[in-house]
């Protein structure tokens, strides 16, 4: 008989369970996705070793985060619209930020099925507060109250649907900020061929200045990394101003070289030109002298006679 009873209640038991859920229900909204706007640098950062996408903010600069949130709560198998009163972000640093554009006291109503997209901006603390030796985890979360009047009260246990991110978020002081935009602006520069000796030896010094501060960025040493970087900046500039200047001498080299060739054709052309003029003055000069010879030799000839 005893073990009739136990085993008759071993299945009404997982029934009642399944019962009861269908009527108490479960809140759930779906943070669908999420994405950081206005960053100072996104993408892979060799100081922090991570091999993804982080996404990097000055210190004192605001950070945006736009977050998609969807109802599907259902009630009992009934559709439900739901009093979304947060919608935020929670930092590793414990400073929770909160969209302005619902509240406990303004909550935002969401029909089933719908979705909103819902802005949480901030200012970026210090790294006194918020470190930039490491990246920064976070946990976006959604609440909902019960009214959208009178006394309103979070759902217990509060309605949150949470999505914990492995760390991307970088907090950069100023020196890193600056040294980070250096290395992109070198790393995105283009290099041409150059002729110039000069401008190849200015490129060389301006490959060991990048070099060098990389390599001081990833120690963490921002200010020198800075330097050396704005150092390379100068020498690529230099370089290509040497380019340029060799590229002007070329110029007015086969501009003076073509000019002389001009000279020379057109002083040879006027001599050929000139030909015709002597010859004929040659001609009259022999005419002359032919005709002076013969008078001579018959006056000659005359003087014989007698």
């Amino acid at each position: 008989m005893m073990k009739k009873k136990l085993s008759l209640m071993m299945v009404i038991l997982p029934t009642l369970t399944l019962i009861s859920s269908m009527f108490i229900g479960t809140a759930k909204a779906d943070v669908t996705s999420y994405s950081w706007q206005g960053y100072t640098f996104n993408g892979i950062d060799p100081f922090y070793g991570a091999t993804y996408t982080i996404y990097a903010y000055e210190t004192g600069s605001t950070a945006t985060l736009i977050v998609r949130v969807e109802n599907d709560y259902m009630e009992a198998g009934i559709p439900k619209p739901i009093n979304v009163s947060a919608v935020g972000v929670l930092f590793d640093w414990n400073d929770a930020y909160n969209s302005t554009e619902c509240s406990l006291d303004d909550p935002v109503t969401l029909e089933f099925g719908k979705f909103r997209n819902f802005a949480v901006s901030f200012s970026v603390p210090d790294t006194a507060k918020a470190t930039n030796q490491y990246l920064h985890g976070y946990k976006v979360y959604v609440e909902h109250v019960n009214s959208t009047t009178g006394p309103k009260e979070v759902v217990k246990p509060p309605w949150e649907e949470s999505q914990t991110r492995f760390p991307d978020f970088a907090v950069y002081s100023e020196d890193q900020a600056d040294a980070q935009d250096l290395a992109q602006v070198l790393d995105a520069m283009p290099l041409p061929t150059f002729t110039s000796a000069r401008a190849n030896l200015l490129v060389y010094r301006a490959e060991n200045e990048t070099t060098y501060g990389s390599t001081l960025y990833m120690r963490g040493d921002f200010a020198r990394a800075e330097n050396h970087s704005s150092a390379a900046l100068s020498l690529y500039n230099d370089a290509y101003l040497a380019e340029e200047e060799y590229g002007v001498k070329l110029e007015d080299l086969d501009i003076t070289l073509a000019e002389a060739q001009v000279e020379y054709f057109e002083s040879l052309g006027a001599a050929v030109a000139g030909l015709p003029i002597m010859f004929s003055l040659f001609g009259v000069s022999a005419v002359l002298f032919g005709v002076g010879y013969i008078v001579k030799q018959l006056a000659t000839l005359k003087s014989a006679e007698r």
